[in-house]
């Protein structure tokens, strides 16, 4: 590819579960934001999502994406993010109280001065395609190590951790789309188009297992990787990793989805988003995750729309009133009271 990121330092991609690199590199994923458009009708889920990775000494590398069954990818321009954080992100409410200020004149000085401080191939190439600047390659395979054999000898890792990621894929037989990224020119940062996957699945998911060295990265630095999520469909849903694991993902909001603001999503999208759709949106902070398998998302208990508390910013609005210039005025007044009623 001739498209050019950043070389180990920091290359801003669309999509990432399993970062592929060289023999000998490390890539990590620091920030992942994805937007997840569900249809339980027909069973299809479109899953938009970019990231950002951050190794040392890489030249071009590969990730994967897994999905129950073969996709179909798109270019989406990632606007899209841009305009679901701003409907998610909190309010502030400007409150301006009045105060008085009673601090005497000899001090003001003062505190102004302080302030200022072999057989059947076991791995088949179903398609390939170049999408948003990636090459993307989609494979079926029934044996693991036949599949990591095959993306070794297409420059992608051939790490035990992710022969041990692919075969939990291959055993559920799962497609993996391996997409590829040219990171040659060194400190160089770009951000690409997101790249939109649509299949059928089951249960709605984002795809949360990761390899081993993954969550070694992350513990070695100690960095919380931001994982911000927007589930589109017609009810308001919880996520779980696996079959009920607890997902420490905070809910930011879930209510209905402007009308504005689906006509934006289906436009940049280029996908159709019903009239009722709901926006559920979450965030998750951890530095190190249970990257044990999916996150699912499933109806909630609860339905009532939920908006997170505006900030409240507080402004005074002080009158400065010197107690000693009052005190002054007091005794001046008292000696005057005192004189008249002496003459009196």
């Amino acid at each position: 590819m001739s498209t050019s990121l950043a070389r180990g330092l920091l290359a801003l991609v669309a999509l990432a579960c399993a970062p592929a690199p060289h023999a000998g590199d490390e890539i990590a994923i620091v920030e992942e934001s994805a937007v997840i458009v569900w249809d339980p009708a027909t069973k299809s889920e479109h899953f938009i999502r970019r990231a950002t990775f951050r190794g040392k000494e890489g030249h071009d590398f590969g990730f994967l994406v897994p999905t129950p069954t073969a996709p179909t990818l798109a270019e989406v321009d990632d606007a899209i993010f841009d305009k679901l954080e701003e409907r998610t992100r909190r309010g502030t409410v400007h409150v301006t109280r009045k105060k008085i200020d009673w601090t005497p004149l000899v001090l003001m000085s003062y505190y102004r001065r302080e302030n200022a401080s072999g057989a059947a191939p076991p791995v088949e190439v179903l398609s390939t395609q170049k999408v948003a600047g990636y090459e993307a390659v989609v494979l079926s395979a029934t044996d693991a190590g036949a599949l990591q054999k095959w993306l070794a000898d297409h420059g992608y890792a051939a790490t035990p951790d992710l022969t041990e990621w692919l075969d939990a894929y291959v055993k559920k037989q799962w497609k993996i789309t391996a997409f590829k990224i040219d990171a040659s020119k060194p400190e160089l940062a770009a951000r690409t188009s997101a790249v939109k996957m649509s299949f059928t699945t089951d249960r709605p998911f984002f795809p949360y297992r990761e390899p081993a060295s993954q969550r070694r990265l992350s513990s070695e630095t100690f960095t919380s990787r931001a994982l911000r999520v927007w589930f589109l469909g017609p009810e308001r849903v919880d996520g779980a990793i696996g079959d009920g694991t607890f997902w420490p993902g905070i809910l930011r909001r879930s209510d209905a989805l402007p009308e504005p603001l689906r006509a934006n999503v289906m436009s940049v999208a280029k996908l159709t988003v019903p009239p009722s759709t709901r926006m559920t949106a979450f965030i998750d902070q951890s530095t190190i995750r249970d990257g044990s398998d999916e996150l699912f998302f499933a109806r909630s208990a609860v339905q009532s729309a939920f908006v997170e508390p505006p900030y409240i910013e507080r402004t005074d609005d002080t009158t400065h009133i010197p107690l000693d210039l009052v005190a002054l005025a007091v005794i001046i007044l008292g000696g005057v009271v005192w004189l008249i009623r002496r003459r009196g």
